[in-house]
């Protein structure tokens, strides 16, 4: 998984902190009229793949793959022209594998944000198939208490 170094990334790159957004239309409507669950998986699980296949940039591994995916609890619905708002955060990092919180909210028309639901990915790296050491390290900022 090549592509810039990590000295060029970006902090949010490094941290595994990312936000994705998509608006609800019509096609990705359930018979009730919301947004359909397994849309909103399937967007969870992108979403937290995708931050942690960044995460990768420059290491051995030549993928990523969803390994488990913890309890959903659907909260809110999603309506016709809501922003789905979906928020990545690296949480656990392991020998081959990386557990990432995503977390779902969607932004209705009169601009309300409400949660839809939360959960965490745990993806393993991967080198011609099998699970493989990534290497992967916390960069933390620290920031100094104010008194």
């Amino acid at each position: 998984m090549k592509a810039a170094s990590n000295t060029e990334l970006k902090p949010d790159l490094i941290t595994g902190e990312r936000l994705y957004t998509f608006t609800v239309f019509p096609d990705a409507l359930n018979y009730a009229g919301t947004l359909f669950g397994g849309r909103i998986l399937a967007e969870m699980d992108l979403a937290a793949s995708n931050t942690a296949r960044r995460l990768l940039y420059d290491s051995p591994c030549d993928g990523i793959v969803t390994a488990h995916v913890s309890e959903v609890d659907f909260l809110q619905p999603a309506y016709l022209g809501d922003i789905v708002e979906l928020r990545t955060k690296l949480t656990r990092i392991g020998r081959s594998s990386l557990t990432v919180q995503v977390s779902v909210h969607r932004e209705s028309l009169n601009g309300g944000r409400h949660l839809i639901c939360k959960a965490s990915f745990v993806l393993v790296a991967l080198r011609k198939g099998k699970p493989f050491p990534h290497n992967v390290q916390f960069q933390q900022t620290i920031i100094p208490e104010s008194n």
